[in-house]
């Protein structure tokens, strides 16, 4: 499978004791993604691995304490922090009707028109995670790359079906 198959759902921030509990940072809205069986995957070069949920304790604020078949000390745990927690693609789609009438995937965003002030600013390439929240990178058609935070605030998703985001930025933003 190819990194496209793929949906993030957390990043590994840590190890919590001994035994090989990951600390993680949430990103899913959908914490029936952390229920015991359920499958994940973590990126080793170009390699996916599959783990199975052992264990999930939510600690409130997009983080939380994660067991995995599979990593059983502090040593393991250490050596995959940084790395994605990941589900397929397909089983993010099986579960779209958890999201709601309005919801929407991160994945979703990805490769969305950005337009601002009645110009097309550039195409969204990617979704970074900053340390409040996240930061949509669009790239414009000259290979720019310009950062705005998704807040709502300043993105404008009614069109996100159609593959249209509206930037309402905050003065000088994109003017760097």
């Amino acid at each position: 499978m190819t990194a496209e198959e793929y949906v993030r759902i957390g990043v590994i921030t840590g190890a919590h004791g001994l035994t090989g509990r990951l600390k993680i940072l949430v990103i899913s809205d959908i914490g029936e993604r952390f229920e015991a069986g359920n499958r994940v995957f973590i990126q080793h070069g170009d390699r996916y691995r599959e783990y199975r949920i052992i264990q999930f304790s939510d600690s409130g604020k997009r983080s939380g304490l994660l067991q995995l078949e599979g990593i059983n000390d502090r040593d393991a745990a250490l050596s995959i922090k940084g790395s994605e927690l990941l589900i397929e693609q397909s089983e993010a789609e099986r579960t779209r009707g958890a999201l709601g009438e309005e919801g929407y995937y991160y994945f979703d965003i990805i490769g969305c028109a950005a337009f601002t002030r009645g110009q097309r600013l550039g195409i969204v390439s990617d979704i970074m995670e900053a340390g409040s929240g996240e930061v949509l990178i669009i790239t414009d058609e000259t290979g720019r790359d310009f950062m705005v935070p998704f807040v709502e605030s300043m993105v404008d998703t009614r069109d996100i079906r159609d593959k249209k985001l509206y930037l309402d930025p905050v003065e000088g933003l994109l003017d760097i």
